[in-house]
């Protein structure tokens, strides 16, 4: 299980919040910058970065602690979408992320290189959400958890 949905369930279990209907789950394939595909189930509703946390090393998002950017608009969760069956469609805001990084827009007061042009499988793993059954999602790059352990003498 997820961290995203712990909190659910605890307040399911203390019969607080939403009724305590069954969590509906779907398969959703991440193919690995390794060559790797793993399948695993997401909760319906989850972000495709959200549900990316299954796996061994979620999707690299350049963040520091391997999270989201306030706003959703630093675009380096990008994920090329193979089967789009499943997930909502692209909304405006991330259609205007896409196209602001491509240009090399500066993002939270810091500047940023452009970004690969944006293909019709151009998707952020923020933003798509898992809907149905059958999405596949090309990822680029997985969270590198070496980049926060620090210093290993402790300085």
């Amino acid at each position: 299980m997820s961290i995203f949905g712990i909190r659910r369930r605890l307040k399911a279990a203390l019969g607080m919040g939403r009724s305590s209907a069954a969590i509906v789950t779907h398969p959703i394939t991440y193919l690995l910058p390794d060559g790797r595909s793993v399948t695993v189930q997401a909760e319906a509703g989850y972000s495709v970065l959200m549900a990316s946390q299954s796996l061994e090393r979620p999707i690299g998002t350049g963040r520091r602690a391997g999270g989201t950017c306030p706003d959703g608009g630093c675009a380096s969760c990008r994920v090329e979408v193979d089967v789009g069956a499943g997930l909502s469609p692209m909304s405006a805001a991330e259609r205007r992320t896409l196209e602001a990084a491509a240009r090399g827009e500066p993002h939270e007061g810091r500047e940023r290189e452009p970004s690969a042009p944006i293909l019709p499988s151009s998707r952020l793993a923020c933003h798509a959400r898992i809907v149905g059954p059958g999405a596949r999602v090309r990822v680029a790059e997985l969270f590198d958890y070496d980049t926060i352990r620090g210093d290993p003498s402790g300085s």
